[in-house]
């Protein structure tokens, strides 16, 4: 039988077979650690980086609105398990502009975009 599971950073939910299901449980030690822990890889290698979770979910594109805020106690947690720094100042001077995070415009958010189209 199948197993649902969701991202807590991205919203996304994935549906594994017992098999692989299994494997990640004994990768996140038990199976609690990966319902509360779960991170998709994408997005964990954006964190590792040193972005931001909200950084994350505008460069991913996230409209899940029923996920942890930011700063909540599960987001804190999250980083801890997966000891992820979450200190900003980590970031590299390359990755310090990130236009994701400027979608207050419209305009921008659309020119953005049409820039990823092209990638």
């Amino acid at each position: 039988m199948a197993k649902k599971i969701q991202c807590i950073v991205t919203g996304k939910s994935f549906t594994f077979t017992d098999e692989y299901y299994n494997k990640r449980v004994e990768e996140y030690v038990d199976e609690s650690n990966l319902q509360k822990y779960f991170i998709v890889r994408k997005a964990k290698n954006y964190l590792e980086r040193g972005y931001s979770i909200q950084e994350v979910r505008n460069i991913l594109n996230v409209t899940e609105v029923n996920i942890p805020h930011p700063e909540s106690s599960a987001i804190r947690d999250l980083i801890q398990f997966h000891k992820i720094k979450s200190n900003e100042t980590t970031k590299k001077v390359a990755n310090t502009l990130n236009f994701a995070t400027h979608k207050s415009d419209v305009d921008v958010a659309e020119f953005i975009n049409n820039i990823r189209n092209y990638e």
